[in-house]
């Protein structure tokens, strides 16, 4: 049976109302003890992402996911998906109209991967539920968010030195209001690059902040973002 999460024919409030449903089933497994990732342990990471064009009065979709070994840090394989795109874009809704496209082209790749990095967010969403949990979740497989825009949250990134490995927190509430308490640390704005603006990284699916942040790192050579989701992106748009 297809996972619920993957259909692409709600409307807005259905997809809303999914949303609600698995961020507390998230919740309940948080509560829970939760083997954490080693990074010691990870060597096959997918980045992926997907472009559009418009081709016969139809939108389409075309998903490239990229297999990156961490021992060796490079590019070992990628593979595509493509199909007609049939939900709206909406901000927070981005997942029901990716995560399909993104599932085949995972699936295609010869490697399970040990964690995926998306091109959008994870928990920084106004529900918890970007979406690199949505996919992380769909596929039972550790994912976290890089996202080049920010969403939600409160953060000094602007003011942020642009050098690499510079980062400053997102949080769920502005830390200069001396009535919140329990102030929920989202992610962070890192910069990944010497010069170049920083990206906005949070944890999806089974997997820490720490972990995220430091695969970013490790994983970015020549550009702002991670050299997996950099191909993934670049790939995707060669193809149309």
């Amino acid at each position: 049976m297809q996972h619920e999460l993957l259909q692409t024919n709600l409307s807005l409030d259905e997809a809303e109302h999914l949303q609600e449903k698995y961020h507390q089933k998230l919740k309940i497994q948080e509560s829970k003890i939760i083997k954490i990732l080693d990074i010691k342990k990870i060597s096959w990471i997918v980045g992926v992402d997907v472009s559009y064009y418009n081709e016969n009065l139809k939108e389409w979709g075309i998903a490239a996911a990229v297999l990156w070994n961490l021992n060796s840090n490079r590019m070992e394989h990628h593979s595509f998906a493509k199909e007609i795109i049939t939900f709206p874009y909406k901000p927070g809704f981005l997942g029901f109209r990716e995560c399909s496209l993104m599932v085949k082209a995972i699936k295609k790749i010869p490697e399970t991967p040990d964690i995926i990095m998306c091109d959008g967010h994870g928990i920084i969403h106004p529900k918890r539920f970007g979406e690199a949990v949505q996919l992380g979740l769909i596929l039972n497989i550790p994912t976290f968010g890089v996202a080049k825009n920010p969403f939600i949250g409160f953060s000094e990134w602007k003011a942020l030195e642009r050098t690499q490995g510079n980062k400053t927190p997102i949080w769920a509430d502005d830390p200069q209001n001396s009535m919140v308490v329990n102030n929920a640390l989202l992610g962070y704005a890192v910069c990944l690059n010497d010069g170049m603006k920083p990206m906005f990284i949070s944890v999806g699916y089974k997997t820490t902040l720490d972990v995220a942040v430091e695969i970013a790192l490790r994983t970015t050579k020549d550009h702002k973002q991670p050299e997996p989701l950099f191909f993934a992106d670049y790939l995707s748009r060669k193809e149309f």
